[in-house]
């Protein structure tokens, strides 16, 4: 009887130590959200967009021919790195690392077959994923990726998909086509490739 009581006793001592635990994660990660929304003060005609952990922050400064992107270092301080238009190298878009589109500097847009869609664009990926297929396809990463001039730190990468669950766990198999975070993924993605392109055409304008 006394080894039942103290069962019960340790047992409820550890989830309410979860409880806590988890609460106490939940506060730091609403702090970290409202950090990320507000940095930079940017009027409110400027275009950004945070990822969905809520990590980072891209903005484009169109008046000054750049783009601001704020992300969290590794002791939890939130850094910024600005990036004009001339350091973009290249900007594609890959799902689970296989590229999509992509564009660069002196070049037009290529395509990419990716998971048996057929991908001139990305739109077409939005249009093919709302197509009946037996085939359930799941995606783990949507990302832009952009190659910089820039020796310290030439790669740089934004997630358009969430890394973990809505249980909070880190996200294994993917979520699935239909998912309306993949869809919204896609449509962003689509979007700031968008962006990157004309940014990338403006810096070839003016260095000619």
């Amino acid at each position: 009887m006394i080894w039942a009581i103290i069962l019960i006793l340790v047992v409820g001592a550890f989830i309410i130590i979860g409880v806590s635990a988890s609460d106490k994660q939940k506060e730091m990660d609403k702090k970290r959200a409202n950090e990320i929304e507000t940095v930079g003060n940017f009027p409110s005609n400027y275009k950004s967009i945070i990822n969905p952990d809520k990590n980072a922050k891209l903005t484009l400064i169109d008046p000054e021919d750049k783009f601001v992107i704020h992300s969290f270092n590794q002791d939890g301080t939130l850094g910024e790195r600005v990036v004009p238009f001339s350091k973009i190298i290249q900007a594609e878009v890959t799902i689970d690392d296989n590229t999509v589109t992509k564009v660069s500097k002196g070049s037009q847009i290529t395509g990419a077959v990716v998971g048996g869609l057929a991908a001139g664009s990305i739109g077409a990926l939005v249009g093919g994923l709302s197509s009946n297929k037996t085939e359930t396809k799941y995606f783990k990463k949507i990302d832009l990726k952009l190659k910089l001039d820039d020796f310290s730190s030439p790669i740089y990468r934004f997630d358009f998909l969430p890394s973990k669950d809505e249980f909070g766990l880190e996200n294994v198999k993917g979520f699935k086509q239909d998912d309306p975070k993949v869809k919204d993924a896609l449509s962003n993605a689509e979007i700031w490739q968008g962006i990157m392109e004309i940014a990338i055409r403006k810096a070839n304008k003016v260095a000619q």
